[in-house]
C-alpha cells in the first residue's frame, strides 16, 4: 500500500472535532447570549456569523471557530450580510 493511498478523507475527523466543541452547541442552539465571545466561519460560502444568525445551519466539517470578527476576516472570509457580525449589537443587524 502506498503513502498516497493510505491517507484518508479528513473531513470526518474534521466535523467529529467541530460537534464536540461547545460553541458548536451555541451554533446550533442559535444562542444569542454567546454573541460576542466568538464567530465561525463557513469555508464552502466564505462567509463569518455570530452564533445566533439565522442563515441555514452549515456543516460541521465546513464550520470553523474565530475569537472575533478580526480573526475570521484575517482568515479571508467575509461578514454576513444577514446577521452583520461585526456589529456591536446584535439589535442593529435588523
Amino acid at each position: 500500500m502506498s503513502a498516497a493511498s493510505s491517507k484518508l478523507p479528513t473531513a470526518p475527523r474534521d466535523a467529529e472535532f467541530v460537534t464536540r466543541d461547545p460553541r458548536w452547541a451555541a451554533l446550533v442552539a442559535r444562542d444569542a447570549a454567546a454573541d460576542g465571545t466568538f464567530c465561525y466561519s463557513v469555508r464552502s460560502t466564505g462567509v463569518y456569523c455570530r452564533p445566533s444568525c439565522a442563515a441555514r445551519r452549515a456543516r460541521p466539517e465546513h464550520v470553523a471557530f474565530h475569537a472575533d470578527c478580526a480573526a475570521a476576516e484575517r482568515a479571508g472570509f467575509r461578514a454576513c450580510r444577514r446577521c452583520k457580525p461585526q456589529r456591536a449589537d446584535a439589535r442593529e443587524a435588523t
